[in-house]
C-alpha cells in the first residue's frame, strides 16, 4: 500500500480516511484536495509544515453547526468535560465512584448521540492495568508490591483496540486504516511520557525492597479505522496510549534470608537494558512487568455512508475535548490515598519480613544448639557403649581363657588375682598370702580360724 500526505498539512495518512486527521481537510478527488501519494522510502520529500486551513468545500459535513457542550454526571450533576458537538445531539455522562482498580479512580464517560441515534460520539476516561511476565513474580505478586485486582494480559495494542472497538459495536470489526490522533495529547507527548515515567519512578520507587529500572515506555496517540464485517457501519477510535515495561532489580524472596534469601539475590543479578526500539512494546529484554493502557478513549459509531460526517464531526470533538479540572484533582486525590493505603500495607508487609527473618535467624541458633546438645549426648552414649562392650570382651575373653588352660580366676584379700586348678572346690589364704585350693568338703572352720586360714569367695 502507498503511503500518502496531505497536500495541506503534510500528516502522512493512508487512502482510507475521508478526511486528514491532523487539519480535517477533506481527502476526496472531488473535493479537488487529491492527497499526493509518496513511497514509503521518500517521506523527507514531503512538506511537513502545515499550510493555512482551506476554506469550506461546502460539503454537508461543513454545513453542520457545532457548539461547546459541557458533559455532566446524570446522577450528581458534577461537571465531567467540555468539548464540540454538532447541534442537537443528546449528551450523557457519568463519574463511576467504584469499580475501576488502584490505577484507575473517578472513571467518567461521556456520550453524544444524533437525533436518529446513527451517529454517536464517546470518550472515556483513563484504565490502566499490570500483567506480569514473570512466572516467579506471578506466585509471589503480594510480596512484590503487585495487587492482583490491577492484573490484565497485555496480548497488544493493535488487539487491544479492535477488541475494545468490538465490544462498544458489539459486532466483529476488521481494521481498516491507522494514524496518528491529534489534539492536545499528541502535541505533548514527550512532556507527558517523562511526566508518566518520572511519577512511577517517584511512588512506585519509593516502596520497600524496591529498585526499579524502566526498559521501555511509550506514548502513543493512536487512530484507528475500524469497518464492520457483516455490515455497513464504521468506528473512529482514539487512543492516547500509555505504558511503561519495568523491572524490579531486588527480588522480592532476597530480603527473607537464609536459603530463600540466597536463591532470590541471585535471581535479581539477571542483566537487562533499556529497549531500543526494536522490539514492540511489552516484549523488552528483562521486562517482569508491564503497565499499560490509556488516558483517554474516543470512539464515533456510524454508518459507512455518513463517514465524511461523522469523521468531521469526530475531529471537533476530540481536538475541542477539555476534562473539568475538579474532578481531575479529585481523581489525583483519590489515587494518591490509595497510593498512601498501599505503602503503609507494604511497610508493614516488609516489617513482617524483617520479623519473620529475626525469627527464623533465632530458630536457627536454637536448632544448632538442639543439635550440639545432641550430638555430645550421642557421643557420650556411645563412648560408654564402647566401654561396656569391651569389658564385656575382656570378661569373655578372660573366661575363655580360664577354661581353655583348666584354672579359675580368684581374688585374695589384699586384691591381687590368682589362679587356681578347676578341681578345687574351695580356695583359702593364710596370713602370709599363700593360697591353696581343696577339693571335696571344705575343712572344719574351727581348725581353719586356728591355722589362720581364710576362705576365698
Amino acid at each position: 500500500m502507498q503511503m500518502q500526505f496531505c497536500p495541506h498539512c503534510g500528516r502522512k495518512l493512508e487512502s482510507q480516511f475521508a478526511f486528514c486527521p491532523g487539519c480535517g481537510i477533506r481527502l476526496e478527488e472531488q473535493a479537488g484536495t487529491k492527497p499526493v501519494p509518496v513511497e514509503p522510502a521518500e517521506p523527507a520529500e514531503v512538506p511537513v509544515k502545515a499550510a493555512a486551513k482551506p476554506k469550506a468545500s461546502g460539503s454537508k459535513a461543513d454545513s453542520v453547526p457545532s457548539k461547546s457542550v459541557t458533559f455532566c454526571c446524570r446522577d450528581s450533576g458534577v461537571p465531567i468535560a467540555a468539548a464540540s458537538v454538532p447541534d442537537g445531539f443528546a449528551c450523557d455522562g457519568a463519574v463511576q465512584t467504584s469499580g475501576g482498580n488502584d490505577l484507575s479512580q473517578l472513571r467518567d464517560w461521556v456520550r453524544a448521540v444524533s437525533p436518529d441515534g446513527r451517529l454517536t460520539l464517546f470518550s472515556e476516561s483513563h484504565m490502566f492495568w499490570e500483567t506480569v511476565l514473570s512466572e516467579f513474580l506471578k506466585q509471589t505478586m503480594k510480596l512484590a508490591g503487585i495487587n492482583k485486582a490491577n492484573y490484565n494480559e497485555f496480548a497488544g495494542i493493535g488487539r487491544f483496540l479492535q477488541d475494545y472497538a468490538a465490544s462498544f459495536l458489539n459486532a466483529e470489526l476488521a481494521p481498516v486504516a491507522r494514524a496518528e490522533l491529534p489534539g492536545r495529547f499528541a502535541q505533548n507527548r514527550t512532556a507527558i511520557r517523562e511526566n508518566y515515567v518520572n511519577t512511577f519512578l517517584l511512588k512506585e520507587g519509593n516502596a520497600p525492597n524496591v529498585h526499579l529500572e524502566v526498559i521501555n515506555s511509550v506514548c502513543e496517540p493512536l487512530l484507528v479505522k475500524f469497518a464492520e464485517k457483516k455490515g455497513s457501519r464504521i468506528v473512529l477510535l482514539g487512543c492516547e496510549f500509555m505504558g511503561i515495561e519495568y523491572r524490579n532489580t531486588i527480588n522480592p524472596m532476597a530480603v527473607m534470608g537464609g536459603t530463600i534469601g540466597l536463591i532470590g539475590s541471585l535471581m535479581s543479578m539477571k542483566p537487562s537494558k533499556p529497549s531500543d526500539g526494536s522490539r514492540p512494546f511489552g516484549q523488552g529484554e528483562g521486562t517482569q512487568v508491564i503497565r499499560w493502557g490509556y488516558n483517554r478513549m474516543y470512539l464515533c459509531a456510524a454508518d459507512a455512508a455518513e463517514e465524511v460526517e461523522a469523521t468531521q464531526a469526530f475531529l471537533r470533538f476530540v481536538t475541542s475535548f477539555a476534562p473539568d479540572s475538579a474532578l481531575s484533582q479529585r481523581r489525583a486525590q483519590a489515587e494518591e490515598q490509595i497510593y498512601q493505603r498501599a505503602m503503609q500495607q507494604a511497610n508493614a508487609l516488609a516489617a513482617q519480613a524483617r520479623q519473620g527473618q529475626i525469627m527464623a535467624q533465632q530458630r536457627a541458633m536454637e536448632t544448632s544448639r538442639i543439635i550440639a546438645q545432641n550430638s555430645a549426648e550421642i557421643s557420650a552414649g556411645i563412648m560408654d557403649s564402647w566401654d561396656r562392650k569391651m569389658a564385656s570382651d575382656s570378661r569373655i575373653s578372660s573366661s575363655m581363657s580360664e577354661a581353655i588352660r583348666g584354672v579359675n580366676t580368684w581374688q585374695t584379700t589384699d586384691g591381687r588375682s590368682v589362679e587356681v586348678d578347676v578341681t578345687a572346690d574351695h580356695v583359702y589364704q593364710n596370713t602370709y598370702g599363700d593360697v591353696y585350693g581343696v577339693s571335696g568338703n571344705a575343712p572344719d572352720p574351727e581348725i581353719l580360724a586356728k591355722l589362720d586360714w581364710t576362705e576365698l569367695k
